[in-house]
């Protein structure tokens, strides 16, 4: 403690003698001191007011120092203030029993003052120590917290960055598809028109090194996407379904397969959804149902209303007369990158995350993605969300 910020001693002692001496020897030190007369009188002092050090007679009417101490010690906002017990010779027991209770130090009555004020900047050194060793720890975990939290927001940055660039990377591959073949169409058809030929062979290659940047960026952006924002708005699903299977009708029909569209509606039906990834999750399971079906075979997107709970739901199937999937394909199907069993029947790139991409949309929507499926037997892909029925 300096001049400019003495210390505050909280002396008591139920002699009005000893109080008013020890009050004026620490008052001539350079000490701030209050006086307390008896143990709830200190108590309540405490409470209203920060002190440095307290100086605790122990025999004491109503209150003694001893019970003082046990209150001090319980108390977390008064257990670091350091006490020194005044005592007499004969009360070396109730001294004990202090110092195991948290008393710093203990003064003998009378009180000589050389060993008075040496104990008291004992006391307030190593009080000093220890509020610089707790603003330290204070500072420390502040730091740590901050730390923590901007740690977080970088997480949180890296994830949106990485969904960003799985989503869009996934997103990109189909209409690249189309490209593909639709470079294997001019080349297959144009072989005697001179330089056309040529420059499909030239749009598919650029196409495929497209495809293998794709790729690899899906491999190397492996997170779980969270915190998707929906843009959710009223549409028209069927229509939006139908605009998928007309999208994937270019590359069914490349695999020789017959890709339909059937819907088992009364009415129009339509729901609040974000016709985006609506889209996204739709056109998945019909990639990948073409994608693994094999040639000459069907797949049917069927587009139907069921009851739940008293509540109208549309469910979307997609079926497929592909390999089907073992019980182990069913379990994990929709995690991460997962690889089925089943194999591409075009020599397609799978990345498998599609399904985990479909799950995460249609659960976002308040819906539900399940597979139906015995090994051998073809799969059919169901997703379900929640609507609301055109009225008039």
């Amino acid at each position: 403690m300096t001049d400019k910020n003495p210390a505050r001693i909280l002396v008591v002692d139920d002699v009005d003698y000893n109080r008013d001496v020890l009050a004026r020897i620490l008052t001539r030190d350079g000490h701030r001191v209050v006086t307390a007369s008896g143990g709830r009188e200190a108590l309540a002092i405490l409470a209203a007011e920060p002190f440095d050090l307290i100086l605790l007679d122990v025999m004491m009417p109503e209150m003694d120092g001893i019970q003082v101490m046990t209150v001090i010690h319980q108390d977390p906002a008064l257990k670091h203030i350091p006490v020194v017990m005044l005592s007499a010779q004969n009360e070396q027991e109730n001294i004990v029993k202090c110092l195991k209770l948290g008393a710093q130090d203990y003064l003998p009555k009378p009180i000589n003052q050389s060993i008075l004020n040496a104990r008291i900047i004992s006391c307030l050194e190593r009080k000093k120590l220890r509020d610089l060793e707790k603003a330290y720890v204070e500072r420390l975990e502040a730091m740590e917290a901050q730390l923590k939290h901007s740690n977080e927001d970088l997480q949180q940055s890296n994830q949106i960055k990485s969904r960003f660039l799985a989503t869009a990377a996934h997103d990109l591959k189909n209409p690249l598809t189309g490209i593909l073949l639709l470079a294997e169409l001019i080349r297959s058809e144009a072989q005697d028109v001179q330089g056309v030929a040529s420059r499909a062979q030239r749009i598919d290659e650029v196409g495929r090194k497209m495809l293998q940047i794709i790729n690899s960026l899906l491999e190397t952006t492996a997170q779980e996407i969270r915190d998707v924002t929906l843009d959710l708005q009223e549409s028209n699903l069927p229509s939006l379904v139908h605009q998928v299977v007309t999208s994937n009708q270019e590359y069914a029909q490349s695999k020789n397969l017959k890709l339909t569209y059937q819907e088992l509606l009364a009415g129009e039906c339509w729901g609040f959804v974000d016709e985006v990834h609506f889209r996204q999750a739709v056109d998945n399971l019909v990639n990948n149902a073409i994608k693994y079906s094999p040639p000459g075979k069907a797949v049917d997107v069927i587009l139907s209303p069921r009851m739940v709970e008293g509540q109208t739901w549309v469910e979307i199937q997609v079926r497929d007369q592909g390999p089907g999937l073992t019980a182990e394909d069913k379990a994990q199907a929709f995690g991460l990158y997962q690889r089925l069993s089943a194999k591409p029947t075009g020599g397609e790139y799978s990345t498998g995350l599609g399904l985990s991409i479909v799950k995460q949309m249609v659960e976002l929507h308040g819906g539900h993605v399940w597979i139906e499926s015995e090994f051998g037997q073809g799969a059919t892909f169901c997703l379900d969300l929640p609507l609301r029925t055109a009225v008039g």
